[in-house]
C-alpha cells in the first residue's frame, strides 16, 4: 500500500507540473481579477496570474494564462488617491454620497460636501446635477497647493466650492491607457472579453497600479517569502527586523488561510519569479489553524470534524511543495502554533488539534528531506514567555516580546536556508 501511495504521488506531481507548464485552458476569464506580468506589446498579450482555475475532472489547475488585446480594446486605469495634489484641472469629477443638507447647498449652488469623487480623464461629458441633488457630474478645477481635499465645480457656467468629508472619503481617478503602455508597471486588472479560436480576448479591462518590490528591494541581498496565515502577520515586523541587512523579506498578500487556499492561491502569492529580481532564494510556508477550525454544536455540546480532513490536509501539501520546488528556492515549513484552550465560537478550534496536525505535516516534510522546519510549536510549548497567553483562547500573538521571539525564531531559520543552496539535505528544527 505504502508502495502503491508513493507511486501514485509521483503520477500525481507529474501531471501537475505538466498541466501548470500548458496553460492552455482560457474558459472562464470573463471578469477575472489577477496580477498582469509579461507584457509583449509586439504580440498584443500578457500572462495573467490569478487564483487557480480546476479542472473538474483532473482536480488539476493552473493559475497563469496568457490573454491577448486588439486595436478594438480599452484599458482604463483606475487609482485609489488620500487628495487631488498632482491634478491639474479642468477634468470632469463625479461627486457622490452628499448627504440632504449638502444636496440643499448644491441645489442652491453653495458650497458642499461629498464622500466619494471620481475623476474621469478623457471624457468630456458633465451631465450636472441629479434630480435628488445627490449627485453631481461636471468640470472640476483641484484647488492649488500641498494635498488640496477639494476644488471648484463649475455648474451652469457659476463657479462653486466642494470639499471632500473629513473622514471615510474616497477618491478614484479613471484614465484611459494604450494596452502597450501596461508594459511599463506593474498592475492588478479585471478583464471584460471572451474566447476566440482557442484563445482569450480582452473586450476592456481595467488596471490598478501595483507597487515594484524592486523598487525597495535591496538588490545585494536574498529574497524571502513567508507564506502563512494571521500568525505570520503578528511576528512580520520582528522578523523582518531581524533579517534587516541579510535579507529582503515579502510576506503573501493577506491570509493564507487553508492548505485548500493555499493550492489555489500559491502561484499567485509567488508571483512572476522567473523574471530577473523577482526570484525567491528562501520561502517559508505554513497552514495549519484554518484547516484544524471545527464547528461546533452548543446543544449537544460537541465538536464537529476538520475543516480540512487530516488525509486531504497532507495531499494539499504536497501539491504546494510540487509548486513551490519550481521557483528553485530553499524551503522552510513553519510548524502550526498551538491551540491555548478549546474556543466554541465562530472560530472553534480544540487544545491539542495543533499537535496532530504537525504530526501529519511532519510525515509529509519527511518525505522531502531538504526542507527545513521552524518549529515555533515546540519553542512556544518549552518557554514560560508565553504562560499568560495559554490562559486565553485566542491563538494570536499580541505582546511585543511574544512577536520578538517567533520572529527571531523565524530568522534563524532563514539564515540557516541561506548558508545553503536548495537541493541540499538538511534537518533540524529551530
Amino acid at each position: 500500500m505504502k508502495l502503491m501511495r508513493q507511486s501514485a504521488i509521483i503520477i500525481f506531481l507529474a501531471t501537475l507540473l505538466s498541466f501548470q507548464a500548458r496553460g492552455e485552458s482560457v474558459a472562464g476569464l470573463d471578469s477575472a481579477i489577477g496580477n498582469i506580468f509579461k507584457v509583449d506589446p509586439s504580440k498584443q498579450s500578457f500572462e495573467l496570474l490569478k487564483e487557480t482555475e480546476y479542472d473538474p475532472k483532473t482536480d488539476l489547475g493552473q493559475s497563469r494564462f496568457t490573454v491577448f488585446w486588439t486595436d478594438k480594446s480599452t484599458v482604463t486605469m483606475v487609482e485609489e488617491r488620500e487628495d487631488f495634489s498632482g491634478i491639474k484641472g479642468p477634468v470632469i469629477a463625479e461627486f457622490q454620497g452628499i448627504d440632504a443638507a449638502n444636496a440643499k447647498a448644491l441645489k442652491d449652488r453653495k458650497p458642499f460636501v461629498a464622500r466619494v469623487a471620481t475623476l474621469h480623464f478623457g471624457s468630456d461629458k458633465a451631465p450636472g446635477v441629479s434630480q435628488d441633488h445627490n449627485q453631481v457630474e461636471g468640470w472640476f478645477t483641484p484647488d492649488p497647493g500641498k494635498k488640496p481635499r477639494g476644488g471648484t465645480i463649475k455648474l451652469d457656467d457659476k463657479p462653486v466650492k466642494v470639499e471632500m468629508r473629513r473622514q471615510n472619503s474616497r477618491i478614484h481617478l479613471r484614465k484611459p491607457m494604450r494596452p502597450e503602455e501596461l508594459a511599463g508597471g506593474f498592475w492588478k486588472t479585471t478583464l471584460k472579453g471572451a474566447e476566440a479560436d482557442g484563445r482569450f480576448v480582452i473586450d476592456s479591462m481595467e488596471v490598478s497600479p501595483l507597487a515594484d518590490p524592486r523598487a525597495t528591494d535591496d538588490p545585494k541581498l536574498p529574497r524571502v517569502l513567508v507564506i502563512g496565515d494571521s500568525i505570520s502577520m503578528n511576528y512580520e515586523e520582528s522578523a523582518k527586523t531581524a533579517l534587516k541587512g541579510v535579507a529582503n523579506y515579502h510576506r503573501n498578500e493577506g491570509n493564507s488561510f487553508s492548505t485548500a487556499q493555499g493550492v489555489r492561491n500559491m502561484e499567485l502569492w509567488l508571483g512572476n519569479y522567473q523574471e530577473k529580481g523577482l526570484h525567491w532564494d528562501v520561502i517559508q510556508f505554513n497552514h495549519g489553524l484554518h484547516d484544524l477550525k471545527q464547528t461546533y454544536d452548543k446543544a449537544t455540546d460537541t465538536f464537529g470534524g476538520y475543516a480540512v480532513p487530516l488525509a486531504d490536509y497532507q495531499e494539499n501539501l504536497e501539491k504546494e511543495i510540487a509548486i513551490l520546488k519550481k521557483t528553485g528556492a530553499r524551503l522552510i515549513w513553519c510548524t502550526t502554533t498551538p491551540v491555548p484552550n478549546d474556543n466554541m465560537g465562530p472560530y472553534a478550534r480544540r487544545k491539542g488539534a495543533s499537535a496532530v496536525f504537525n504530526k501529519a505535516a511532519l510525515e509529509v516534510m519527511q518525505r522531502h528531506p531538504e526542507i527545513l522546519v521552524t518549529d515555533l510549536y515546540q519553542l512556544i510549548g518549552g518557554s514560560p514567555l508565553f504562560d499568560n497567553w495559554r490562559k486565553s483562547v485566542d491563538v494570536h500573538f499580541y505582546q511585543k516580546q511574544e512577536q520578538e521571539t517567533l520572529g527571531n525564531a523565524v530568522a534563524a531559520t532563514v539564515r540557516k536556508a541561506l548558508e545553503k543552496p536548495a537541493g541540499e539535505n538538511a534537518t533540524g528544527d529551530q
